[in-house]
């Protein structure tokens, strides 16, 4: 791969240069303290509570994990075979007509909770690697009687997810509590939560510590694994993340101004299907923050997480609309509920679409990735996509640390 292709592109050039950036890219338990105060960007009819009580209908619980009882699975390592989830993927045809190779690596698979409706997956470049030691249950640190899940990648170069077995189904709410991150910090003259100066090759060249970082929980359009840090920028549909940076390439709200920061960022965006892409990073974001969705390729997170503190977050879809919701304590808003709602056919939010679009459609891509041929359009006429969550650290070039999950719930809407 040409040097122009493998770098890493600082994303403030980026957003100099096409407008978009590179993206990696008190609570406990409460939905919303009592004297916490709500930021909501979307008609009022959007809101979930008033759905509740206007439309008659309910919210229906079709799964749930508290993690009190449940013993993982120890699933076995298994050489990986470079499963081909689309040219991005570690031996797809955006890194073959380079000649990058992937790493001899190891994949473990296993489904777990009731009914078997969530699937775990991590890799690793060692079978020597406990699987334990990237995903087990353990005490809350919290909150020593209550018992969570901890992902973490104790190598920049491991990587763990969960994701439901099944596609969502077509009205959903997952949500879940998330809490004492430990993936980075974004400050400046330290290793930014890693433990040396690991580099994210193969995909891309140069050192994977100027970014670090964990997804609270996000929509996918196919079955969520580990993949290089690519594959992910081009399967996002909604997102709340986190990556630690340094030098920052985004903005924190600070409740009075945008401060340039990537210290303990929360990012909630949505995907840009019309805007312009960009081969390592994907399509540009709509990113919410200060009580608006924000211009096309303007990165500016919500607030910034404490690192010792329980957040709730969640994720609702109603037909096209598409809620994304975080509660807690805030580096900068105190005791907040933070809820932005989109309309993601009218925006064309990437991929949003679950059964084929017409060739009418605006939110029709045929074009392609310059390295790519016409075999990959971005957003072809007649394909659907499905609907997945994750949450975990998905990259196997990038991110090292840790971060508990807890009280995960997915609910159908009943009219």
């Amino acid at each position: 791969m040409s040097d122009s292709r493998r770098w890493w592109i600082p994303p403030t050039l980026a957003v100099a240069v096409a407008g978009a950036l590179l993206a990696r890219c008190c609570c406990n338990g409460a939905t919303q303290p009592p004297d916490a105060r709500v930021d909501r960007a979307g008609p009022p009819d959007s809101r979930a509570d008033q759905r509740r009580g206007e439309g008659g209908g309910r919210w229906v619980l079709v799964h749930e994990e508290t993690f009190d009882t449940l013993a993982m699975p120890a699933p076995s390592w298994q050489a990986d075979t470079y499963p081909d989830d689309g040219p991005f993927s570690d031996n797809g045809a955006f890194f073959q007509q380079d000649a990058i190779t992937p790493p001899q690596a190891f994949r473990a698979t296993a489904a777990f909770g009731a009914d078997a409706w969530l699937t775990v997956e991590s890799y690793s470049r060692s079978s020597a690697t406990a699987f334990a030691s990237l995903a087990a249950i353990e005490a809350d640190p919290g909150a020593a009687a209550n018992k969570v899940l901890r992902i973490a990648s104790p190598a920049h170069t491991d990587a763990t997810v969960v994701r439901p077995t099944q596609p969502l189904p077509d009205s959903y709410r997952v949500s879940l509590r998330v809490g004492f991150a430990a993936f980075g910090d974004g400050k400046d003259g330290g290793k930014n939560g890693y433990n040396d100066d690991e580099e994210a090759e193969p995909w891309v060249s140069g050192s994977a510590i100027p970014e670090n970082g964990f997804y609270w929980l996000t929509i996918l359009d196919a079955p969520p694994r580990p993949h290089n840090n690519v594959w992910i920028h081009h399967h996002r549909k909604v997102v709340i993340d986190s990556d630690n940076h340094y030098p920052p390439w985004m903005e924190i709200w600070d409740g009075g101004s945008f401060v340039a920061s990537g210290a303990q960022p929360v990012m909630v965006f949505a995907v840009d299907g019309r805007g312009q892409g960009q081969e390592l990073s994907g399509k540009p974001f709509l990113s919410y923050s200060a009580g608006a969705w924000q211009p096309s390729g303007k990165i500016r997170a919500v607030d910034g997480y404490k690192p010792q503190t329980w957040y709730r977050v969640s994720i609702e879809r109603q037909g096209d609309r598409f809620t994304l919701q975080v509660s807690g304590d805030f580096r900068y808003g105190g005791n907040k509920t933070y809820t932005a709602s989109i309309d993601a056919a009218d925006r064309c939010v990437f991929h949003y679409n679950r059964q084929p679009l017409a060739a009418g459609s605006p939110c029709i891509d045929s074009s392609h990735y310059p390295s790519l041929t016409a075999q990959h359009p971005n957003w072809p006429a007649g394909v659907g996509y499905p609907d997945y969550f994750m949450f975990g650290d998905p990259h196997s070039n990038y991110y090292e640390g840790k971060v508990y999950y807890d009280d995960l719930r997915l609910e159908r809407w009943e009219p």
